[in-house]
């Protein structure tokens, strides 16, 4: 998609001002996304829920997100940046709202498939966004989204580990304190829609031209292959990530406060790496450094749920979760210099959908696995899948990717 022009503004640290706008998003709305994911799972327990139906719960989001991908991306390039992001934020925020309001399961499912139908977009949209915006060097640009967005969701986590517990004694209802809690936080998500309001106007400059051609038949070689490769990047983060406050209280022992001090120390190493990104990705390749990221993170799996101590098991999350970030935020910065500016909405559309894919999966099997107390299969799976997205990309791309050549830009 192509605005009408891309301002030549700049704004703090000499990004365009649409970016820094989209920044403040990311903030305000991770920040909700956050405090409801850090006691989600153990909510829908509390009510007593089964971890099986907490599996399906969890899955319908990431398969509405697969089934939808395509529209949304299509949308997206009919409507605008400006008008799509502002769509998807607001129906997100109304999702969460419905999730959390109520203990009645159908509305819990609704709001699950609901928030998935339109979560994919802001994936989809960001690839492009920030491509055009940013210009050559986008690096900088993807790393400072990625900060943005795990600082907030940390800070979140650490905020929704300890509410729920002062709010319960208040509340006298533990059910209701989760509730109480999380319904604001989806308060907050909806205010994250406010910067972007004032991001530029924007609109497709001819939309006879947009087709879903790119996305279907028209589909490139290079997308399938990152397609392909995407969905074990899901399924390698899905079945921890999905499950660590659980795999915390029920496996480890511990308490969600635990989990949420964890979640919010994890903001030392993730901002560590993330900032030594760009600079790897300089002197070594994005290509390289994503790759032996996941060979470190794919160990680190195995080690999360081979104990049953929760600051081995909490530390070994902590490097895993930075790890999987920084390389997958190169891995995306690559891939939008290998996709022809054609296909790069339908390339970061597929990625979102095979992403999903595995993200679904692990929800609904890990949920399986934890319903038989199988917690040690959760890291071997996600273990396993990292070391796939390895092996495929080396397979696809050639030994020249990992000498450092320079893709460019179609």
């Amino acid at each position: 998609m192509t605005t009408q022009a891309a301002t030549a503004r700049k704004g703090a640290f000499g990004f365009n001002r649409n970016i820094i706008l989209y920044l403040m998003m990311l903030f305000i709305a991770n920040l909700g996304f956050g405090v409801v994911g850090a006691g989600f799972n153990l909510y829908i327990l509390s009510m007593g829920m089964s971890p099986d139906v907490l599996g399906v719960i969890l899955s319908l989001t990431p398969f509405a997100q697969m089934l939808l991908a395509i529209p949304i991306g299509f949308l997206a390039e009919k409507i605008g940046n400006k008008r799509g992001m502002i769509l998807i934020n607001l129906v997100v925020g109304a999702a969460y709202f419905m999730r959390v309001v109520s203990d009645n399961q159908a509305l819990i499912l609704a709001g699950s498939f609901l928030l998935g139908s339109v979560q994919s977009g802001y994936f989809i949209m960001q690839m492009p966004f920030i491509s055009h915006y940013a210009g050559t060097g986008r690096d900088k640009e993807f790393i400072s989204t990625s900060v943005v967005f795990y600082t907030a969701m940390l800070i979140g986590n650490l905020v929704g580990g300890y509410l729920p517990g002062m709010v319960q004694g208040l509340m006298g209802s533990e059910v209701l304190a989760y509730r109480v809690v999380m319904t604001s936080a989806s308060a907050l998500i909806l205010a994250g829609t406010v910067p972007l309001f004032f991001l530029e106007k924007d609109a497709p400059e001819d939309t006879s031209k947009i087709s879903l051609s790119p996305y279907l038949k028209g589909i490139d070689k290079n997308t399938i292959k990152f397609a392909g490769i995407e969905f074990f990047i899901g399924t390698g983060i899905g079945f921890l990530q999905y499950f660590m406050n659980v795999i915390f209280v029920y496996y480890y022992g511990s308490t969600l406060q635990a989990f949420g001090n964890m979640s919010f120390l994890m903001i030392i190493p993730m901002l560590v790496l993330m900032f030594a990104g760009p600079g790897l990705a300089k002197r070594f390749g994005g290509f390289k450094v994503a790759l032996v990221t996941r060979v470190m993170a794919g160990a680190l799996a195995f080690m999360v749920i081979a104990t049953t101590n929760q600051y081995i098991g909490g530390g070994a999350y902590m490097g895993y979760r930075a790890l999987v970030g920084m390389g997958q935020t190169l891995w995306i910065s690559w891939a939008s210099l290998v996709a022809t500016k054609r296909s790069r909405m339908a390339t970061s559309t597929w990625l979102e959908i095979t992403f999903q894919i595995g993200f679904g999966v692990s929800a609904l099997y890990g949920g399986h696995l934890i319903a038989q107390n199988a917690y040690p299969t959760l890291g071997v799976i996600a273990g396993v899948s990292l070391l796939a997205a390895v092996v495929l990309p080396l397979w696809f791309f050639g030994k020249e990717h990992w000498r450092g050549k320079a893709a460019k830009e179609g």
